[in-house]
């Protein structure tokens, strides 16, 4: 995976283009403050704060560009929720390195030539590397099409009220009753994982129907994930905290 952290919000070069995607930015208009809502609230849920930037400050728009992999921009959103998730995996590998969990600056202190903050950051970003390019694969595969955070959240608003109208009218409803973000991120995740896994298993020649087994799948994503254009923009990453 190469990574280039020159990249700017402003600079032409990095521009980020949504192509397809940019039509939903008309269509989420009027539903961006209840999709804000659903985020914040997953974000709440994981970190037990407010969805706001130190100092009470706004949080960034949800959709500036983190990095780009292989072109593909990582949203602001996703990339805070998944550093979400990580947190506590990040805090067990500090405290192991001698850092002190419970120090009013624990995030920002020394281990091994970083911060906490530091690797969660880079955790965060290398598992976005392997989610993207799984997604960029199933959209060249014609397994999904739009692949962006506001596509994602615009579906998952979607299956939410599909599933309110159907518990309104006494209709069963299979799974949670409204699916959170993270609990909406791996169910598509998995999804998408398993018809990438069947197309790629096709491709090798196998006709058995059989998806393609975990240790050749796990090495292909490997692939992808090191053979990857990775370019972060400095002016958002790292502007990125759980403070």
């Amino acid at each position: 995976m190469a990574v280039d952290k020159t990249a700017r919000g402003g600079s032409r070069k990095f521009r980020v283009r949504l192509g397809a995607e940019r039509r939903l930015r008309l269509r989420l208009a009027a539903a961006l403050p209840l999709l804000l809502a659903l985020l914040a609230a997953a974000a709440c849920s994981l970190a037990g704060s407010p969805a706001e930037a130190p100092g009470g400050a706004a949080a960034p728009d949800p959709f500036a560009a983190v990095a780009w992999v292989n072109g593909e921009p990582v949203a602001y959103g996703e990339f805070q929720a998944r550093m979400l998730e990580l947190r506590g995996e990040a805090v067990a590998e500090a405290a192991k390195e001698g850092a002190d969990p419970a120090g009013k600056s624990f995030w920002t202190s020394g281990i091994g030539g970083q911060t906490p903050l530091g690797l969660l950051k880079e955790k965060t970003l290398d598992l976005l590397v392997r989610v993207k390019v799984q997604q960029i694969a199933a959209r060249e595969a014609g397994i999904a099409e739009a692949i962006g955070y506001e596509a994602f959240l615009s579906r998952l608003a979607a299956e939410n009220r599909t599933r309110s109208s159907r518990l309104r009218r006494g209709e069963p409803v299979y799974g949670p009753r409204q699916y959170s973000e993270r609990a909406y991120f791996r169910y598509t995740l998995a999804n998408l994982e398993l018809a990438l896994r069947h197309r790629l298993a096709e491709e090798d020649g196998d006709r058995s129907g059989k998806p393609l087994d975990d240790e050749r799948y796990e090495a292909w994503l490997n692939r992808q994930a090191a053979n990857a254009v990775v370019r972060v923009n400095s002016s958002v990453y790292d502007k990125l905290t759980v403070e």
